[in-house]
Parts: C-alpha cells; structure tokens; sequence
C-alpha cells in the first residue's frame, strides 16, 4: 500500500508535470519557438516535465532498485541543466551577443566533470590504489562541484541582468528586466530547495517561475509593473482606511445610541447605514481619488490639456516657435525630460530610390540630429502606414523591426527619446513627435498615447502651416544667395571684360615699346648700310637695342607662357638642394643698377640662418624677380625695400619646418580690397593708362601677369603667398609687404604638379 503522503506528494509532482504539459501545449499552438528562444524555452519545459514526471513515477511506480537508483540519480541532474538551460535564456533574454559560445561548451564540460565525479568514475589510478590508502569519495566530491556549478550559473545570470538593469534607461526596457529577474528568484529559490532535498517545494517555486518566464519571452508588451504595484498599494491602503472608517462608525454609534431608550439592533443597523451612506462613503470616494493621484495614474486632464494645447499651437507660422510651444506643452503636462518635433519629407535619390528625411526641430533638451531613412525601411513603413505610436522598445525588440540597418538603428538610439507619434496631413506623414522619458520613471501609458496621438492630429494643420511658412522663407533665402551669387558673378564678368580690355591695352604698349625699339633700329641700320656710313661703333650699338628689345619680348612671352602652364597645371619642377640666399642675392644683384637709378636702398637680413631647403632654384628666381620688380615699381625714388628670412616652427622636425621670406617697400601700398585681387590675371591697380612706362619707372608698367606667376609656382611647391598693406596712399607711401611661405621638403602643392627630385650625382654636376 501506498503511504498517503507519498501519495499526495506524487499528486502533487503529477500536477506540476501536467501543468508543464499544458504550458509546453500552449506554446507549441502559439508557434513560440519561432520567437527567439523559443526553441530553449520548449527545451527547458521538456526537462522541467521529464524530473516532475520521474520524481512522480519514483513515488508511484514499483520499480527495481536499480532502475529506480538510475533514475533518482539521473533526476539530481535536472537543477543543474535547468540552471544551465536558464543561463542562456538570460543571455538571449538580455541581448548579449557574446554569451551563446561562452554558456554552451564550457558549460557542457563543466557538467561532463560533474557528472565523473557524482558517478564515482576512477580517475588516473583506475580502481588501483596505493597500500593503506581509503576509496576516494567520488560521490561527495561531486555533490560539492554540483553545487559550485548551479552557483556559478545563478549568480552570473543574476550579474548578467543587474548590469542590464542599471545599463537601460528607458521605462519598457527596465520593466522587461524586472520580469526577468523575478523568473531568477523565483528558479534560485527553486534550484537552491531542490539540491538541499526540498525537492517538492522547489516545485512550487519552479513552475510559476517557467509561467513568468514564457509569458516575459513571448510577450512584447508587459504589464508594467510599477504601476501594479502602485494599483496593489493603493487598494491595501484604501482598503484598510474603509474599515478604520467603518469600525470608527460602528463604534460610535453603538457607544452615542446604547444608552438612549429603545435602542435595538434594527436602530443599529438604520443609523450606522445612515452615516456611512451620508459620511463615509462621499469621503471614501474623495480618499480613493487621492490615494490614486499619489500613488500613480494621470498628474494632468486630457480635456483641459486639449483645450490649452488646442489654443496656444493655432496660428504660429515659425516651425522652432511651434515646436517650442508643443513639446514645452506637453513636457510641461506629462513631465517629460526632452523632446523634439521632426519634418518630414519624402525625397528619391538619383536612383530613384525613395527615403525620407527627418529635420529635427529641438522644442526640450539638446538639438537632434537630422536623418535619413529609406522608404522600404519596417519603420517608416509603420509611422508612415499605420497611424499609431511607436516605442523606441518596439524597435528594438520586435521580430518585424529586425531587418532595420545598423546605421539606421543607431540614429534612432541616438535621439534617446522613448516614443514617436507621427503626423500627418492629407494621408501623408509630415512630421513626428518625439518625446524622451518621463521625470518620474514611468512608461507611456495607453491613456498617454492616445492622448498624444489626439495632439498630433492637432498639430497637424499648425505644422503644415509653418512647413509652407518655412519653405517660402528658405526660398527667399536661396533667391537672396542666388542673387548675391548673380551679383558677384556680373562683378566678377565686369572685372574679366575690364582686365581683358587692360590686358589688350598693356599688351600693346608693353609689346610697342620693343617693336618701336627694333623697327627704328632696324630702319637706321638701312639707312647708314644705303649711304655706306655704318661703322663698327654703330653697328654694336643698334645690336645691343635690337637684343634688349628682343630680351623684352622674350620675357613677355615666357610670363605669359608659365601662365599658361600655371592654368593647365603643367608647370614642371625641378627639386635640388636650394640655398635660399643665393638666390635672393643673385635677383638682387640682377637690380642694383635699377636700384641705383631710383636711389633705393635694398636691406636683408636673416638669409644667411636660413636652412637649405629643397626647391627649383630658377622658379624661386621668377618669384623673387617679380616681387623685387614690384617693390622697385611701386616705391618712390629715395625709398626703401628690405628683404628678411626666418624658420617658422623651429620646434616641429626638419620635414615638418618651413621658411618665410617677407619683401617689404615703402611705397604707395594696397588697397584693402585689392590684397588678393593682384594675385588675379591682367589685374592692375588703378587706371592702366596712368602707368609709366619702364620695367623699373615709379609706377612702370606692365603686363600685370607677374605676381600670378609668383602664386603658381609657391603654391606648386606647396607654399602659400599673401600681401598685407595699411591702405594704399601715394602721398604718404604706407608701404606693403608680401610674404613667402615655403616647405623646408617637398609637399603636395595645390593642383598636380610635375615634380622631379634630382640625385646626388646629378646635383655634384650641377655644382
């Protein structure tokens, strides 16, 4: 006969497998294994309903004492797979990437050891021991590692959902947790009875634990459970308040009507139900309305938000005043830290590819950042389609928002707002509300989001108002840019045709000059070869004309050329070792008979600490010839011109340094607005046809192409050229001053540039 204990406890084990049965039933009817973890979920079930099951059939079934040792040893196994099994639903549970591998097969090994050392399996020495030595406890050992390993399980699982607790900071998330960790305490306190022999109240911890946690699994939407609590603590409240009440009212009438005559229980009873009906229960109502504002529930009115919100948002034209106003509103109503409300269009790509574009307008908080969504994306399909709300939540963990890309999934946390409401006007979505957590920790509730849906719908006219508002005030700016645009551009046409104009004004007087030179030495030598008077004197005189005429051209027509190659980016370089004295000295002493006839004095000074740098020696030439030609011009007879060199970041290393060159003069200067006009093409200061004539002449003329062609070759060697001047004034001769900047190395300069380093060889030839 079976003992009725032994029975009620093989009931009780039989009802705890049926219930596993039924749950494992239900899941299966609800597809769960398609959610994820579902396929461990159903795994967990089957072990929890095979040790229910065996733990009934122990106490059931006679079967031998093997088969029934077998099988009790084989059930001590089921806290520890359980635990296992429950380790890697927190890691899906919590989204931890990284857990499956690190769960899976150390666990399975640890287990595999657990199992060798319950099971009393000899280990190295086989069944042999050493004389006088006593029998290893094998199963003793294994008890301890057992419950070192669930240890080990629980505690990390409870680590794993602590940091996932403190790391989300958002009200749905936090809730999710807190389901999870009720599912822990509730398997710990099942695990830790059943290793210590409270096998049949551990049961009763285990089952409503698998309910928590296949309902936390399957369920995108929790109750929230802050607010069941608040619920459950308002009615216990409540509750004990109505009978103090109802106690203070029966004992008052029973002590004010016992002593009055003809009192009776019928008297008792109409007087007490008069007062509770006329006293008490008006201020159970007033008590019950209270306890719930403190404790939880709505701190606002919908009707009279709609009304204020309805008034304050009508009529603003300017999309950051409606924004401000909005979301101010309902920050303020619903205690919201941040909030924003996006425009949204729907725009193609040059593919044809469709996708909208959110330009937030900061009403709460921080400015958000704009983004880009495509049109195919399960999100925009939902806010754009649907007409409800969406939860930063949903889009984290629901299975249809799971296609979204990592870019796009990224942007949406990076607004760190809870909720989104979309708007829209004529079936199109035009914008969305977004509204970041609450200051009181709760979530949105479904009160708030009808609400807040009620509230787009009313912004949405005020919106597409301000929209059409702000398009014309865009267009208006982009005319005014266009128009400025258009402006310069014309300005920028004008100086072209006045350069032009100057440019075939110089050009010919540049170019007459010389032709004028040759065609009268030219018909002087006919003449003095028809009347036979040349002689030799005379001769060389009219040659040197002739080739100072043609040294004139030339230079003319090779300015003009290295343009040419400047605009086509083919000026070539060619890099020696360069020693920047020696080249401003030799510019210099190609200009002391200019320098002499004008009594100008030419100083240097910091050449000479300059380091050798590697340049085109017969470019840097060009530049300083031209920048010396221009100070000589420009500088009134009796003036000065200095030349001066230093190294710029000395502290920085030799291929990092550079050297700077400043020519200065004291002549006429520039006017601020022309600073970076004279490095133009043709471009000259003031009437072209006040210019005198001569290379060297105050205010000689010329072709105007020489400080272009400085430009070009600084810039292709990496450098930079700029002027600086107080003012341009020919009375007072402020002076100007222009300085070079060049790379100690070789460095990319502005456009492709041919550069050719030359070898050490071919530098000693050079030498």
């Amino acid at each position: 006969m079976i003992e009725t204990t032994t029975l009620i406890l093989a009931v009780i084990d039989g009802l705890y497998a049926l219930a596993y049965l039924i749950l494992a039933v239900v899941i299966l009817r609800r597809r769960g294994w398609q959610q994820p973890g579902g396929d461990l979920l159903l795994l967990y079930l089957l072990t929890a309903l095979l040790w229910t099951a065996g733990e009934a059939a122990l106490l059931l079934v006679p079967l031998p004492i093997p088969a029934a040792e077998a099988l009790r040893r084989a059930l001590a196994y089921a806290p520890l797979l359980l635990a296992f099994l429950l380790l890697g639903l927190s890691g899906l549970f919590l989204h931890r990437r990284r857990c499956s591998w690190f769960c899976w097969l150390p666990g399975l090994v640890a287990l595999l050891g657990i199992v060798i050392l319950r099971e009393g399996f000899p280990v190295l020495v086989g069944d042999r021991l050493l004389p006088g030595a006593q029998p290893i406890p094998w199963g003793a050992l294994g008890q301890g590692a057992a419950a070192l390993f669930w240890g080990v399980l629980t505690i990390l699982a409870a680590v794993w959902t602590l940091r996932a607790y403190r790391r989300a900071d958002r009200p749905l998330h936090r809730n999710r947790i807190v389901y999870w960790a009720l599912v822990l305490a509730l398997n710990v306190a099942g695990g830790g009875l059943s290793l210590t022999g409270l096998t049949a109240i551990g049961h009763g911890f285990y089952l409503p634990g698998t309910i928590v946690m296949a309902y936390a699994l399957l369920t995108h939407s929790l109750p929230d459970v802050r607010r069941m609590a608040r619920r459950f603590l308002a009615y216990l409240i409540v509750a004990l308040l109505t009978a103090v009440l109802y106690a203070a009212v029966f004992w008052a009438g029973q002590a004010l009507l016992h002593p009055a005559p003809g009192y009776g229980a019928v008297l008792a009873a109409v007087t007490t139900a008069l007062l509770l009906a006329l006293l008490v229960n008006p201020l159970l109502s007033r008590l019950q309305g209270t306890v719930g504002r403190k404790l939880g529930g709505a701190a606002y009115d919908p009707g009279q938000m709609l009304r204020q919100y309805s008034i304050n948002i009508s009529n603003i034209p300017d999309l950051d005043r409606l924004a401000t106003v909005a979301v101010g509103l309902i920050g303020e109503a619903m205690e919201v830290r941040r909030g924003a409300l996006f425009i949204v269009r729907r725009e193609a790509d040059e593919d044809g590819e469709s996708y909208y574009t959110l330009r937030g307008v900061t009403g709460l908080g921080e400015d958000q950042p704009p983004g880009r969504i495509p049109a195919a994306s399960p999100v925009a399909v939902c806010l754009a389609h649907e007409r409800r709300p969406l939860s930063q939540y949903d889009i984290d963990l629901l299975p249809r928002f799971r296609g979204v890309a990592e870019e796009e999934r990224a942007w949406w946390s990076s607004l760190r707002m809870d909720v989104y409401v979309p708007i829209y006007a004529q079936r199109e979505w035009i914008g969305l509300l977004a509204l970041g957590p609450k200051l009181s920790g709760d979530r949105y509730f479904e009160e708030d989001l009808r609400l807040l849906s009620t509230l787009a719908d009313q912004t949405a006219v005020a919106l597409q108002n301000a929209r059409l508002f702000d398009d014309l005030r865009r267009r208006n700016i982009e005319n005014e840019r266009l128009n400025r645009e258009l402006a310069a551009a014309n300005e920028q046409l004008v100086r072209l045709d006045k350069a032009k104009s100057d440019f075939i004004n110089i050009a010919s007087h540049e170019l007459r000059t010389p032709l004028t030179k040759i065609r009268g030495y030219n018909d002087l030598l006919a003449e003095l070869i028809r009347h036979g008077s040349l002689t030799p004197e005379s001769a060389e005189q009219m040659i040197e004309g002739v080739r100072g005429a043609v040294q004139q051209l030339e230079e003319i027509a090779k300015t003009m050329f290295d343009v040419s190659k400047i605009d086509t980016e083919t000026l070539a370089l060619n890099l020696w070792p360069t020693s920047l004295e020696t080249v401003i000295q030799t510019v210099a002493d190609r200009w002391q008979a200019a320098l002499k006839e004008r009594n100008l004095t030419l100083t240097t000074g910091g050449l000479m600490d300059l380091p050798t740098i590697i340049a085109d020696g017969e470019r840097l030439e060009q530049v300083f010839d031209h920048l010396l030609q221009n100070a000589i011009k420009f500088t009134p007879d009796g003036g000065k011109i200095r030349i001066m060199g230093r190294l710029r970041d000395e502290d920085r290393p030799p291929e990092e340094q550079e050297v700077e060159i400043m020519v200065g003069d004291s002549g006429i200067g520039i006017a601020p607005e022309d600073l970076k006009r004279i490095f133009e093409k043709f471009y000259r200061v003031g009437d072209v046809m006040l210019h005198s004539t001569g290379r060297t002449k105050f205010m000689g003329a010329g072709p105007g192409l020489g400080l272009t062609v400085v430009r070009g070759i600084v810039e292709a060697h990496g450098g930079r050229v700029w002027a600086e001047s107080p003012g341009r004034d020919r009375s007072r001769c402020p002076g100007a001053t222009f300085y070079v900047v060049l790379p100690c190395r070789p460095r990319q300069g502005s456009g492709p540039v041919k550069k050719r380093l030359v070898d050490d060889t071919t530098v000693g030839r050079r030498g």
